[in-house]
């Protein structure tokens, strides 16, 4: 397999997040032919369209060049009140804007992620999808991955210990990767 290029996101600021862990865990566990980067969207400003008339922003350019880039974009979303954390959504709206470029246009895509809720982040993931649908993303549909109950999936150093969804994450990196190949193809 020739090395692939992913990149991931968390939809949260949050240091220590549990979206940021399960990231940083996918990076660690990914396979040897991946090159596995972790985006941190904290300096990324509110989509303003005045903002990007003369070009984007240098953070915003930075962002969408990465995004670019990649094979594959992984997103690990919290919920916030039953929806996309605005940071998420907001970066989204950035790598979307056609005004200077859409980076997620024909861009595989796979999007997870962790909740103390027992419901994971459903609505939050369905959001995502539909967000990057319309942006025309090659969004995986299948598996859906919702991580309930998070928090007593960890020990106390924010290591992923529960070995059920580690499983549910190396199979899950296994069918995006295979989704990224047919989409290259």
């Amino acid at each position: 397999m020739q090395q692939l290029k992913m990149i991931g996101i968390a939809g949260s600021l949050r240091k220590d997040s549990f979206n940021k862990i399960i990231l940083r865990h996918m990076a660690e566990q990914r396979p040897d032919a991946v090159d596995f980067s972790i985006y941190d969207l904290k300096h990324i400003p509110l989509f303003n369209g005045d903002l990007e008339v003369n070009g984007d922003p240098e953070t915003v350019m930075n962002f969408k060049e990465a995004v670019e880039k990649a094979d594959g974009l992984v997103i690990v979303t919290p919920e916030y009140s039953h929806g996309v954390p605005g940071v998420l959504k907001n970066a989204l709206d950035w790598a979307a804007s056609v005004t200077n470029q859409n980076v997620l246009d024909n861009k595989p895509a796979f999007v997870l992620g962790a909740s103390p809720s027992p419901l994971g982040t459903a609505f939050a993931q369905a959001q995502v999808k539909q967000t990057l649908t319309a942006a025309g993303a090659l969004v995986l549909q299948q598996p859906e991955l919702y991580i309930g109950g998070i928090q007593n999936k960890l020990d106390k150093a924010g290591n992923l210990t529960d070995e059920k969804t580690r499983k549910a994450l190396g199979q899950s990196m296994d069918t995006f990767i295979h989704w990224i190949q047919k989409m290259n193809t």
